[in-house]
């Protein structure tokens, strides 16, 4: 059955009219987007969680819009399916540190208290550095590869820093967290903080904030993302253990690692190396400056009580 007559008998709504086919269309209550599921307890995951971060933080999120019947999904020949109100106006930056930290916080605090009840849950691969630097062959560019070899002696110092780090807690608790790394996620409606969670699989480990942290500095720079920091703060304690996870995955070299993967799976054309290594240059300093930030920010208060 065309999945437009389901939704129009499923939520009474009328007027219906594809916009991009299998992906949103248009309704008397405005645009709206289709996901599709292949694994209920995925989708159900999402659905309770949504729920809670909506509930806990006031932010308007892409929930899953009820059925006449009160659920949040139906079930067709393509999967299960959930109905979420499209929204196209983007939500600022600049100047919204408050918004963006009360959801943050209220994603971590969240993320901290669930339990791993969603065996869809992503399972994590070490950075296994040594494997990573075996990447290296002989035919990549020697400029490139004489960069890179350079580098290994940083990234063995950061691992062995961010190991330090994460060995000195007990024991080691992280927050489940689903991706957080598309700033164009956060959307408006009337000037309202509204944020598309998307449909990834949630994973136990602080990598989403990470990479959320060095978008943002990129973008806003140091004074925005230290009172981003301090917003998120309010929420969740990031000035003792959670914050030094935090920064032991923020010292963990994955440009290092992608780099060198792209090197040895990309054809080695001038071009394509030039575009790799640029990548690699801006994400390695972007992971020093968030590093280098966020060490100094969790030691103000120490330094604070000690100058007193």
């Amino acid at each position: 059955m065309d999945i437009l007559r389901q939704v129009r008998m499923k939520y009474g709504l009328s007027d219906l009219k594809w916009i991009k086919e299998n992906e949103t269309f248009r309704s008397e209550y405005g645009s709206k987007r289709v996901r599709f599921w292949k694994d209920k307890q995925l989708l159900e995951w999402h659905v309770k969680w949504r729920d809670e971060i909506s509930k806990q933080s006031g932010v308007l999120l892409d929930r899953m819009i009820r059925t006449e019947d009160g659920n949040p999904f139906f079930y067709c020949d393509k999967g299960w399916v959930t109905i979420h109100d499209e929204i196209e106006e983007p939500f600022p930056l600049a100047r919204k540190e408050e918004d963006w930290g009360r959801l943050i916080g209220t994603i971590l605090a969240v993320g901290l208290k669930q339990l791993d009840e969603c065996h869809r849950l992503k399972k994590r691969k070490d950075l296994t550095l040594k494997a990573v630097h075996g990447g290296l062959k002989n035919d990549h560019d020697p400029m490139a590869k004489l960069v890179l070899e350079r580098s290994y002696f940083e990234a063995k110092s950061r691992v062995r820093k961010a190991h330090i780090l994460r060995d000195r807690i007990h024991p080691i608790k992280l927050p489940i967290l689903t991706s957080l790394t598309r700033l164009t996620n956060a959307k408006q409606v009337f000037f309202h903080f509204f944020w598309v969670c998307g449909a990834d699989e949630p994973v136990r480990s602080y990598k989403p904030i990470r990479n959320l942290l060095e978008e943002w500095f990129e973008k806003n720079g140091e004074a925005s993302t230290i009172k981003l920091l301090n917003e998120i703060n309010r929420y969740f304690t990031l000035k003792g253990d959670q914050g030094r996870l935090l920064l032991s995955e923020c010292l963990l070299p994955y440009e290092y690692e992608s780099a060198i993967n792209e090197l040895s799976t990309c054809n080695q054309s001038v071009d394509i190396t030039t575009t790799v290594m640029d990548k690699f240059f801006q994400r390695w300093e972007t992971s020093r400056n968030v590093v280098l930030l966020l060490s100094n920010w969790m030691e103000e208060d120490r330094e604070k009580v000690v100058a007193k």
